[in-house]
Formats: structure tokens, C-alpha cells, sequence
């Protein structure tokens, strides 16, 4: 939430987007067999008109400190560098290592 509020969404907007993360629930349908109901403690629920503006918000960052060039595309994103030395092998390690923790 701390990334949402930094892009000026607060107050009831915020609180309501809070609300929706941690009362969000998820059920299976399959063969007209209909599982219980889960509640989801990770990730963005999908099917929202907020889930590009979430999913934008989320990634915004990614190249905040990053030495290696990044290229975004919708969900897809790639980190490149060229390496011709240990050192520079070892930025492109600490790169990922950054940003998969």
C-alpha cells in the first residue's frame, strides 16, 4: 500500500483498495462442482478495472538503483547488460539478486 499511497491515492480510495486486498476470496468451479470459498493473501486479484494501474504502480520501480538496461513491456520485463569481465558479471548477478528477493 505504501506504493500506492506515494501515487497520491489516499484517504477512502486508498482504504478501499486495502480493503479489497485483504477481504479478496477465491473459489473453483469445475463440472458445475463449486469449491469453498479461500481467501487470497498474495498477489492482485485479477478480473478489476485496477488491476493495470495496480500491476503499473507495482513495477513502476524496478529500475530504481538497476546499472543494467531494462526494457517493460506489459507483464514482461527484461534486464540486459553486456559482460565482458568478472565485475561486470557480478553486476548483472547483483542486479537480479535485488530485485528477486
Amino acid at each position: 500500500m505504501a506504493k500506492v499511497e506515494a501515487h497520491g491515492i489516499r484517504g477512502n480510495y486508498s482504504r478501499g483498495i486495502r480493503n479489497w486486498f485483504i477481504s479478496h476470496t477465491q473459489r473453483v468451479v469445475i463440472h458445475n462442482q463449486i469449491s469453498d470459498s479461500t481467501l487470497v493473501t498474495s498477489g492482485i486479484p485479477q478480473g478489476s478495472v485496477l488491476d493495470p494501474l495496480l500491476f503499473i504502480i507495482y513495477i513502476n520501480d524496478l529500475d530504481v538503483g538497476i546499472i543494467s538496461k531494462i526494457n517493460k513491456f506489459a507483464d514482461d520485463t527484461k534486464f540486459s547488460h553486456k559482460a565482458f569481465t568478472g565485475r561486470d558479471r557480478v553486476t548483472i548477478q547483483s542486479n537480479l539478486n535485488r530485485h528477486l528477493q
